[in-house]
């Protein structure tokens, strides 16, 4: 696949050169600001590209809004250079957003997101449990509520050098978004109304293809008996049974009361009806409308925006609104007002479960009877609204063994969750002097988000609520109150002073963030069935879970930049921090930056160069941790006889000090034949230092572990994002833009006697580490045995494991990711695709770790090289012969080919024959077609005799056709949700293939 991509981006870009140097027109003029432009930065200020001495990629916002989503996150797949975007398959789920690589080991990596210069909150309040695959719900970043259809651009900050006004909140680098405004009319107000509906379809790469040939158990060809007929093996979930024949059975259906077959045996035989059929359609409909205006004095703009979705997972549901304004007064010629105001609802049900535990997919990929027909299921639930599974535990027990009735799970342990936010920021502008400005600003951003989780009376016992052991039913709710608060001042300076240009800034800024935490739950069931309410537990509710945490984090910062003959920059900035959540001794942190860019196309003067800069940046910047790291505490537990207190299980450390992160980069950017080709590249490293982590402690101390400052993470790479326009006419241009990064980030110190800091222990054997000299998010687990680079075979046929689950079996980190987009457009119609690339990276699968054993997939069954089915026993010609070697019964210290045979007539979970984690373990490469769109803008002359000034009708395909991938029945993207915990997957939901037809009028 390398040399492919390699080949063709070669051609391409060779052949666009040749074409664009023929095509070049004294028309063809540009002028160097137009080349480079102005672009946002940080704190909302407008600066000349040219200037910048650090790297920024801005996206347009109709390449945002184009394809509609309910997270407008993953419409930046592919589109910036050095932006990891993983989107994921759960229903209003989030998507991780990770810039340049890892910066810290245990905390948020996440890049900072910031709306009209105020950061806006971007949290997760998924559980420790759903991020370790154990169980639970995706509830999604709150950056999704943002409305992608008032988003007029959007600014990539990728070093620190470029967020350093930020602070510490901006190490992860910084999305700056800017927000459509009003503008001045000659008359009457402007409307702008667009709309969108969407249709999701399952792409049946990413879901399991069933072996078909065996049916329900575990030991084989043997049925058990009933009234003197076969009986199928009823509390067995998995597919290692008895070949299929067609002959009468007794089957879990004759034994469901009002079941068209009850009383009845059927036919052995493989399900008409698989889980495929268990999904719907999925439909999006966004629809959007927006007013605008203004004068001279005064401009606004107001807007709403509505997105009903439900997902291809029955019973769901997603409602959103979105209000939002702005507006701008100008009291004198000095004095301007500006004010931003964002409220949003948003309804959310019946989301996927996600992990192992209680997960329908789970149930589905890993352990699932071919026998089983999903509309018989749907039947029974809908006949009776019980839980009547297939997974009954025996002839006279119809209760569920493992797994409930899917439709019963959907239908009744469905949970539900809103979530009301207000975003405002308001701002006074007074220009002192014609050089000197003064702004105040005050935003605001908070959500209260309720959330509830049901689980029905007649369920299988499982985790649940605050409760320590499996519930049979129960009711669960949590309720968050969560804001961030900016109080902002800045002084500005700009002149011009012969060849010279002088910028300066002067600041302060106070963040206050507060988290409030209500959980509650009830224990030992429901008393009723279907109140659910926590005082309908029957045993006394499970002791409440209640926090309530504030940080204040006080900055003053300064920058200075000079500019001479438009040719020659240098700019500095310097901030303090100081931060509540740092003991008082060392709660203080000062970081600097410097960068410089000399604009070399002003000293060479070529025709063939329309533009060149070479640029250089250093930053540093310290970062805090969260609230309440400092003193230790007693927990409330549940009471036993008396009331009942726990020391915190990580000690606390009033010796923190901040964490720091250096970040060095150097780029280049070029233009060539007046803008028909160019690029920016960019090498980067970052180090960052002083991690705050929990490291083991003497047990002695009452606790596990302790908060400390130690370890150091370096990331390096490159970065380059390039165009062309192959083909210009007055009618026709093709443009074409490419992007490509290769970032990798190591673990290059911890604290002595240190060695790894696992980031998470999962199923399967395997956990996800952050090793001394290796990857970070390295995948750990028992491996093959080797002998002379070959793997080695046991006794029994099957391949031997490796004593530890230390082995190094890949980080989840791609090596390198790019995206190649094409746009072309001949007059009114415009037409564009962009292919998605990673290339690298590991991923878990604990679907094919079960599933191996469960005798679901197509590989479990099949003729040997004695032509005879594999699940035959070895007595009757079946097992396999694996490649490898063995020990040479003739002399132990010699290995010679494998020639023992494998039996594989009952799952390897009975035999003891299961392959080590490793073989489960894939590479996590892609290609995909992300997105299609076609446009047509119909003429004015069309619309002269009408109300519209313009309509543009289209058709956008996201997520079309995975090109390529080497992970089997699964997307490779899926995964639990954004986090540090990426590389692994277990009953991720499938892929979709999205088809929108969207619609857009300006009145």
């Amino acid at each position: 696949m390398k040399k492919l991509t390699a080949g063709v981006l070669t051609l391409v870009l060779s052949s666009s050169l040749a074409v664009a140097n023929a095509q070049e027109t004294k028309n063809d003029t540009v002028k160097t600001q137009d080349i480079e432009g102005v672009v946002v930065t940080a704190l909302g200020i407008k600066r000349e590209k040219k200037a910048l001495g650090y790297s920024s990629q801005e996206v347009k916002g109709e390449d945002i809004s184009k394809a509609p989503t309910t997270n407008f996150l993953n419409n930046l797949s592919g589109k910036v250079a050095g932006l990891d975007i993983k989107q994921g398959t759960n229903f209003g789920g989030s998507t991780n957003v990770v810039l340049r690589g890892y910066k810290s080991i245990l905390g948020d990596n996440q890049a900072l997101f910031v709306v009209d210069g105020v950061p806006i909150i971007n949290s997760n309040i998924n559980s420790t449990d759903q991020k370790t695959a154990r169980g639970g719900y995706d509830y999604g970043n709150t950056a999704s509520d943002i409305n992608p259809n008032d988003i007029e651009t959007l600014n990539v900050l990728k070093g620190a050098a470029a967020t350093a006004l930020y602070g510490s909140r901006a190490q992860n680098g910084a999305i700056i978004i800017t927000t459509k405004k009003g503008s001045k009319r000659n008359k009457g107000v402007g409307v702008e109304y667009s709309s969108s509906f969407t249709v999701s379809f399952v792409d049946k790469t990413t879901f399991p293809e069933y072996q078909t040939e065996y049916g329900q158990g575990y030991l084989g060809q043997g049925f058990g008996s009933y009234q003197g007929f076969p009986r199928v093996s009823f509390g067995h979930d998995a597919s290692y049974g008895p070949k299929y024949d067609g002959s009468l059975v007794w089957q879990y259906d004759a034994f469901i009361p009002g079941s068209p077959t009850f009383g009845q045996r059927t036919a052995w035989e493989v399900a008409k009806n698989g889980p495929i059929e268990f999904f719907n359609v999925g439909t999006n409909t966004v629809n959007n409308i927006s007013l605008n205006g203004g004068n001279d004095v005064a401009t606004y703009r107001f807007s709403y925006g509505n997105t009903y979705a439900t997902d291809i997972m029955p019973n769901s549901k997603l409602n959103k609104n979105n209000f939002a304004g702005n507006a701008s007064y100008k009291f004198t010629d000095k004095l301007t007002a500006n004010l931003y105001a964002n409220f949003i609802t948003q309804r959310t049900q019946g989301r996927s479960t996600t992990g192992y535990s209680d997960n329908i997919m789970s149930n589905f990929r890993q352990w699932w009877a071919t026998n089983v027909d999903l509309k018989e299921q749907e039947a029974l639930y809908n006949m009776s609204h019980q839980n009547y599974t297939w997974n009954i535990k025996s002839v006279s027990d119809i209760r569920p063994q493992y797994w409930d009735n899917p439709y019963f799970k959907v239908y009744e342990n469905y949970q539900t969750d809103s979530r009301d936010r207000l975003a405002v920021n308001a701002s006074l502008n007074y220009d002192l002097t014609p050089d000197i400005s003064l702004m105040g600003r005050v935003g605001r951003d908070g959500y209260t988000m309720k959330v509830e989780e049901r689980r029905a009376v007649g369920s299988v016992a499982a985790p649940f609520g605050l409760n320590d052991v499996d519930q049979p039913s129960g009711y669960a709710v949590s309720n968050y109150n969560v804001s961030e608060t900016n109080y902002d001042f800045l002084a500005t300076y700009k002149k011009t002073l012969n060849d010279f240009n002088i910028n300066a800034l002067l600041g302060t800024n106070l963040n206050v963030q507060s988290n409030e935490i209500n959980q509650q739950s009830t224990s030992g069931g429901l008393l009723i069935p279907g109140l659910y309410t926590i005082s309908n537990s029957v045993s006394t509710p499970a002791l409440p879970f209640l926090s309530e945490t504030e940080k204040r984090i006080f900055g003053v910062f300064a920058q200075a930049s000079l500019g001479y003959k438009n040719t020659y920059y240098l700019e500095g900035t310097i901030r303090r921090d100081q931060s509540s959540a740092l003991p008082d001794d060392n709660n203080v942190y000062w970081y600097p930056s410097v960068s410089g860019s000399l604009v070399f196309s002003n000293l060479i003067k070529q025709p063939w160069l329309s533009f060149g800069k070479v640029r250089a940046a250093y930053a540093q910047v310290g970062s805090d941790t969260n609230a309440n790291l400092l003193s230790n505490v007693y927990l409330a537990q549940n009471p036993f006889l008396s009331s009942m207190y726990a020391y915190n299980t990580i000690a606390k450390n009033k010796d923190l000090k901040p964490q720091r992160l250096d970040n060095i980069e150097l780029g280049a950017n070029m233009e060539f034949f007046k803008n028909r080709l160019g690029f920016d590249v960019a090498w980067f490293k970052n180090k960052a230092f002083d991690q705050i982590l929990a490291l083991p402690v003497s047990t002695g101390t009452g606790s596990g572990s302790q908060y400390k400052n130690a370890g150091t993470l370096e990331t390096k790479g490159f970065e380059i994002s390039g165009h062309v326009v192959p083909v210009k006419t007055s009618d026709f241009t093709w443009n074409i833009d490419v992007n490509w990064s290769n970032p990798n980030t190591k673990v290059v110190e911890l604290a002595p006697g240190i060695e790894n800091i696992q980031l998470g222990s999962l199923q399967g054997g395997v956990s996800i580490n952050a090793p001394l000299n290796q990857d970070y998010g390295t995948i750990w687990g028992a491996d093959f045995v080797y002998a002379n680079g070959q793997k080695v075979v046991g006794e029994n046929g099957a391949y031997l494991s490796t004593d530890s689950s230390d082995k190094n079996l890949g980080s989840f980190q791609a090596k390198w990711m790019g995206g190649l987009r094409n746009s072309l457009t001949y007059k009114n119609l415009s037409f564009s695709f962009l292919i998605d690339v990673k290339q690298g990276g590991k991923v878990f699968s604990l679907d094919q770790y079960y599933g191996y054993g469960t005798g679901l997939y197509p590989d479990s069954v099949g003729l040997n090289d004695l032509g005879n089915p594999i699940r035959n026993t070895l007595a009757n010609g079946g097992g396999v012969i694996l490649p490898g070697v063995m020990v040479d019964p003739n002399n132990p210290n010699n290995y010679i080919v494998n020639t023992t045979r494998l039996d594989k007539s009952q799952s390897s979970q009975v035999l003891g024959t299961d392959p080590p984690p490793a073989a489960f373990v894939y590479d996590a490469s892609f290609v995909k077609l992300r997105e299609v769109a076609i446009s047509y803008k119909l003429p004015s002359s069309v619309l002269a005799s009408t109300f519209l000034r313009d309509l543009t009708v289209g058709l956008v395909g996201t997520n079309l056709w995975i090109i390529h991938k080497n992970l089997p029945y699964a997307d490779p993207e899926a995964g639990l949700s954004s986090g540090n915990i990426q590389g692994y997957q277990s009953g991720p939901m499938p892929a979709t293939r999205n088809i929108a037809f969207t619609l857009k009028a300006n009145f």
